[in-house]
């Protein structure tokens, strides 16, 4: 579950990039301060070389950039809300305002794929989009995700 994957300081209501590239490199700062892992930037390059072959803009306001990297033991993630959205190339070619940033180890094939596949899963529905994008507060944020995960899952 990616509730399992965040913690509260993982996720961010208020993203201050405008463009794809400052998005991932807030979200991975976001997520090596909140998991207290510093990669001297390798997440964020092995996420942007992932980006750079085909965009993770999955539409109806979602992207789901991920990558894997060495100097992990394990699966981690992090979330940030854009209110005012932003071009991310997603494949229905709307603004994005929604993003899940999974990375995880090399050695990990199965759990990252069916990490991708559920969190997908739980966003082809509107009503968790919405309420994960109005969530007031970090911690509501989780508690809409577990709730989203305890009706789907």
């Amino acid at each position: 579950h990616l509730s399992e994957l965040l913690n509260e300081k993982a996720i961010s209501l208020s993203l201050n990039a405008r463009d794809k590239e400052s998005c991932i490199k807030e979200l991975v700062q976001l997520l090596e301060a909140a998991h207290g892992v510093n990669t001297r930037g390798e997440i964020l390059s092995k996420v942007l070389q992932r980006e750079s072959m085909m965009s993770t803009g999955i539409g109806n306001g979602v992207a789901i950039p991920h990558g894997k990297t060495r100097l992990l033991d394990h699966l981690v993630a992090a979330c940030g809300v854009s209110p005012e959205g932003m071009e991310f190339e997603t494949m229905d070619g709307e603004p994005a305002t929604l993003f899940i940033l999974l990375v995880s180890p090399e050695s990990l094939r199965g759990p990252h794929v069916k990490a991708l596949a559920n969190v997908s899963r739980l966003l082809k529905e509107e009503t968790v989009r919405n309420s994960l994008r109005q969530s007031g507060s970090p911690e509501q944020f989780m508690a809409t995700l577990r709730e989203a995960e305890g009706r789907f899952f």
